[in-house]
C-alpha cells in the first residue's frame, strides 16, 4: 500500500446540466431506488434459480474492476470443479453483435458460457433447458448489485478506492447508482485501486464501510500489469508475441482509452516509466472510428507507425477492423487483480456456498 496520497481520480460529471437541475433531479433518483429496493427486500418479483448464484457489482458507474473480478471468481468456481455461466446484460452491443465485455470474457476464459442479454432470467431459461445448460451449476452475475430480480447466495460489492462513495452524489448529479446504505446487503466489499491511494484513506474507508455493515469482510486489491502482449499487422492477420516492459522505455506511445476510469489507467502507463505520444479518450464501450485508425497510424519516423497502447477491452472491438494498415503495433497490459493472502477469503466464501445443509 502507498503510504502517499496521489491526486483523488478526476471522473467527468455523468451530465453537463448545472447543479440547480441535478440536485433535485438526484433526490428524485433516490425516491425511486429506495423505493425499489424495499419492494425486492420484501421478495416481490425475485426469482430464486435451484442453482448458486454470485454477483459481483458496485455502487457507481464504471471503473471499479469488475472485469477482472468476474473473471477471477469464474476461474476459483472452475478450480473447485464447479461449472458456471456468466450472466450480463450486454450493455453497448449492437443488435446481433457481441458486446466489448462478453469478447473479454470469452478471450480469457475459453469454453465458459455466457448469456448476455438485458432479460437475464429469460436467457438463463433458456439456457438452463439445453443439454449443455443442465450441466451448468452456478451464476455469476456481471455488474449485478441492482438487478436484484435474481436472488443471490453471494453479493460481492467492488469500491473504487480513489472514488469513495461518501465524496460522490446519487445520478445524475454523481456516478453513484446507489447510496452507501444499500451496502447493508453486502456479503463482501472489496476496495480495488489501492495503488492509489494512502493507507490511511484505506483505514477511512474500511471504517465507512463497516459502519453500513458490521458483519461484511473487507479486502484491498491492487490492480496489476503482470505482462505485455504485442499485436502486429501482416498480410494474413494480426501476429502476437510477448513484449517486456524494457522493450517499451523510451518508446513514444499513443494510447486509447475507452474504461470507465482513465486517471488510473493513465497513472499506471506513467508508474511503469511508459511514454506517451498522445491520448485519445473514447467514452465508455466506445468503438474507435474510421477516423481515429486513419490518425493514429499516420507514418513519421522511417516511415514507421508509432505503437498503439489499449486495453482489452478496447481491443476487442476493434480488432477486426479492416482499416489497420500492415506494420501497426498495437500493445496490451495483461491486467491482474492481486488479492494477495487475502484471495482464500474469497475463496472460503465461494466453498461455503456449496457445502449448505
Amino acid at each position: 500500500m502507498n503510504t502517499s496520497e496521489p491526486p483523488a481520480s478526476r471522473v467527468p460529471a455523468p451530465t453537463k446540466l448545472p447543479g440547480v437541475i441535478t440536485t433535485p433531479m438526484s433526490w428524485l433518483y433516490r425516491i425511486g431506488i429506495n423505493h425499489r429496493n424495499r419492494a425486492f427486500d420484501a421478495g416481490k418479483e425475485v426469482t430464486r434459480f435451484d442453482r448458486a448464484v454470485i454477483s459481483i457489482g458496485n455502487l457507481s458507474t464504471g471503473g471499479t474492476g469488475k472485469t477482472p473480478m468476474v473473471q477471477l471468481v469464474v476461474s476459483m468456481l472452475q478450480q473447485l470443479g464447479q461449472q458456471p455461466v456468466i450472466a450480463m446484460r450486454g450493455y453497448g452491443a449492437r443488435p446481433g453483435e457481441k458486446g466489448d465485455e462478453q469478447l473479454e470474457h470469452e478471450e480469457a476464459l475459453p469454453g465458459v458460457q455466457i448469456v448476455a442479454q438485458p432479460d437475464r432470467i429469460g436467457g438463463l431459461r433458456l439456457l438452463f433447458d439445453t443439454d449443455l445448460g443442465k450441466g451448468i451449476d452456478c451464476v455469476v452475475l456481471d455488474d449485478g448489485f441492482q438487478h436484484r430480480k435474481i436472488a443471490r447466495d453471494l453479493d460481492i460489492v467492488l469500491i473504487d478506492a480513489s472514488r469513495p462513495p461518501d465524496r460522490d452524489a446519487l445520478l445524475p448529479k454523481g456516478h453513484l447508482r446507489e447510496s452507501i446504505q444499500s451496502l447493508s446487503r453486502a456479503g463482501l466489499v472489496v476496495l480495488t485501486h489501492c495503488e492509489r491511494v494512502s493507507n490511511d484513506e484505506i483505514e477511512r474507508q474500511y471504517s465507512l464501510i463497516v459502519e453500513q455493515n458490521t458483519q461484511v469482510p473487507v479486502l484491498t486489491a491492487h490492480h496489476k500489469w503482470v505482462s505485455f502482449i504485442q499485436y502486429t499487422r501482416t498480410q494474413s492477420g494480426w501476429s502476437e508475441q510477448p513484449i517486456p516492459c524494457e522493450d517499451l522505455l523510451g518508446v513514444e506511445l499513443q494510447v486509447v482509452c475507452g474504461i470507465g476510469n482513465s486517471d488510473a489507467y493513465c497513472a499506471m502507463i506513467r508508474e511503469h516509466g511508459l511514454l506517451t505520444k498522445n491520448i485519445t479518450n473514447l467514452r465508455d464501450h466506445a468503438e474507435l472510428g474510421e477516423s481515429e485508425i486513419r490518425r493514429l497510424t499516420i507514418a513519421e519516423k522511417n516511415d514507421e507507425i508509432s505503437p498503439v497502447f489499449m486495453t482489452r477491452k478496447d481491443w476487442v472491438k476493434t480488432s477486426k477492423n479492416s482499416n489497420w494498415p500492415i506494420g501497426t503495433r498495437v500493445i496490451l497490459p495483461q491486467l491482474s487483480m492481486d488479492l494477495g493472502d487475502q484471495k482464500n477469503v474469497l475463496l472460503q466464501l465461494i466453498k461455503g456456498m456449496f457445502n449448505r445443509d
